[in-house]
């Protein structure tokens, strides 16, 4: 029997609870139930610690005319040009590019790597066999920007990797009869953390004093944003405001299980996974909808457009008081979860590659 064709990926990065990573790791699971080897490469300098031996080092990476590349793009990096330089197929996975005016104020060289990534946006499609996008928003924007089309292959959620006991030490130090409104992502610029933390203490000070805000997520992309955002909490003199940064998948699931609200506030998202993470683990969610937010959301949580912060802290209020709106937004959680557990990845994965390669 032949082999099948090798199905390789890579990425401007690797690390644990990244969105972008823990998609490769799926497709690179399914390719290999097809029967095809598969690997994920990323710059060795982007690959983190603890993620050692689940990428490869990019130098290390040497495909054949009969393999198939996929790029996940994102931002300009050491992929794009190895991506351009590859024999055999190639498929770009187009995850959006954050607008790089978000990072001017605080990385001027990740803002630079986010405009340059636009400006190649048009080159490395058109370089492709084939066009895929993990939205119909950011699918609309390729066609709106370079005029392509692209197939939509929806950011892959897995729940395995918060199925499991939640850290105790976490859910000990969560525990008590405080409410915890959570947000769980990059702390990242566009995400605008700082419009939560106002709508926070507005509700910290005039409805629930017993209340906290755990804000989890990596500091690495944007470490002065970071170092605004705790600059602003101490400028409000606010102790409830908790960053707990990047946690073990124990304690992800211990920051979920702890949870009683979960909200972003965030201005720009190609799709934004931890809003299916926070469904999954029961806990009504409040999202801005932006970009792909909506189809993250379909028909589940509270969505919002358009109004102040103290009126997303009165927002938040009404979330977590009123009975009857939090039983009707788990509800439609539950059915937006049962939507995406019927989603059949492999088959839509199958039918994508095969308009790529024969797949015997």
């Amino acid at each position: 029997m032949l082999s099948r064709p090798a199905i390789h990926q890579i990425t401007a990065g690797f690390a644990e609870g990244d969105a972008i990573s823990q998609e490769a790791v799926a497709i690179r699971e399914i390719c290999r139930k097809l029967g095809c080897a598969s690997e994920i490469y990323a710059p060795p300098q982007c690959i983190a610690p603890d993620s050692t031996g689940r990428a490869h080092p990019l130098d290390d990476f040497r495909p054949s005319p009969d393999d198939v590349v996929i790029l996940h793009y994102s931002i300009a990096s050491e992929a794009t040009d190895t991506f351009l330089r590859v024999p055999g197929k190639r498929v770009m996975l187009y995850h959006n590019i954050t607008p790089a005016e978000f990072y001017r104020p605080f990385d001027s060289e990740i803002a630079a790597q986010l405009s340059h990534a636009r400006e190649m946006l048009p080159l490395v499609a058109r370089s492709a066999d084939a066009i895929w996008a993990d939205s119909e928003f950011n699918a609309s924007e390729l066609r709106t920007t370079c005029g392509l089309k692209a197939k939509v292959f929806p950011l892959i959620f897995s729940p395995r990797t918060l199925d499991v006991p939640p850290d105790p030490v976490l859910m000990s130090r969560f525990a008590g009869e405080w409410k915890n409104v959570l947000f769980v992502g990059r702390i990242a610029p566009n995400k605008r953390i700082e419009d939560l933390i106002e709508a926070f203490a507005w509700f910290h000070r005039n409805v629930q004093p017993l209340s906290r805000l755990l804000i989890a997520g990596s500091d690495r992309s944007a470490p002065a944003y970071f170092g605004m955002l705790r600059m602003y909490a101490l400028e409000l003199d606010l102790d409830a405001i908790q960053f707990v940064r990047f946690v073990s998948p124990a304690g992800l699931a211990a920051c979920y299980k702890a949870a009683h609200l979960f909200v972003t506030a965030s201005r720009h998202e190609g799709y934004c996974l931890p809003l299916l993470e926070a469904m999954h683990m029961g806990v009504p969610v409040i999202a801005h909808a932006v970009g792909g937010v909506p189809e993250a959301m379909g028909c589940g949580g509270i969505m919002y457009e358009s109004i102040s912060n103290k009126q997303l802290g009165a927002l938040i209020a009404e979330a977590l008081c009123n009975k009857e709106l939090r039983d009707e937004t788990l509800d439609s959680q539950r059915q937006r979860m049962r939507e995406v557990a019927a989603r059949s990845v492999e088959s839509e994965f199958l039918s994508l590659i095969s308009e790529v390669i024969h797949l015997e």
